[in-house]
């Protein structure tokens, strides 16, 4: 109310930039990255070229950490997702209007993948880094207490299904729904894999701790 008892009218908010979040780092949640997508897959199927590679550098870094986990090796995920890159794009057509772009391109990635791995003679000797977990549960607590190199040795002994679980779900921040959509399982299997892949993780990083008392 002002002096002559008339309302003071509130300035307007300026907009929420959604474009801006949907653009951000792997660490936001997987709703805002998901944001203007629509769109973007709308341009692709109409043979824009730059928004595919608006896509692709959206989803690379993730892309290569889910490869990762399924393949153990740095330059065989790379050539994975390069792969799953292509397949996307010439499959984008498949792909219903308003659909989120990235349980789809995962289930390519997985797929293509695991192609990969049964006709190619694999060794595993890296995986998926843990150290930007944001979960406050006490088995991921354990990986940010150990180095590193500690951590993706012991990545090695996971199964596959656990180790792509964890990555997607306290990593990228997907639903148990979501992954289930891309792993084509249910969600309780998927909360399945996330935990005992935490459990396993939590025995062969401590297996000291036991010992001392």
């Amino acid at each position: 109310m002002n002096d002559v008892g008339e309302p003071v009218r509130e300035p307007d908010r300026p907009a929420r930039d959604e474009s801006a979040a949907a653009d951000g780092g792997s660490g936001e949640p997987a709703r805002s990255r998901t944001a203007g997508e629509p769109e973007l897959v709308h341009a692709v199927q109409r043979g824009d070229e730059a928004a595919f590679g608006r896509l692709v550098d959206r989803y690379l870094d993730r892309a290569h950490a889910v490869a990762l986990g399924i393949l153990g090796d740095p330059h065989d995920a790379e050539d994975a997702v390069q792969d799953a890159f292509i397949r996307a794009l010439e499959r984008i057509d498949q792909l219903s209007p308003g659909s989120p772009f990235g349980p789809w391109f995962y289930r390519v990635l997985r797929s293509t993948a695991l192609n990969f791995r049964r006709h190619e003679k694999l060794r595993s000797h890296e995986a998926i880094p843990l150290d930007a977990a944001t979960s406050s549960d006490p088995e991921v607590e354990t990986l940010r207490r150990i180095d590193r190199e500690t951590v993706l040795r012991a990545l090695e002994h996971l199964p596959e299904m656990q180790r792509t679980a964890v990555t997607l779900y306290d990593l990228e921040g997907y639903s148990h729904q979501e992954i289930a959509d891309i792993l084509g399982i249910a969600p309780g299997t998927s909360r399945a894999h996330v935990h005992h892949g935490r459990r396993a993780l939590q025995r062969l990083l401590e297996p000291e701790e036991g010992e001392d008392r």
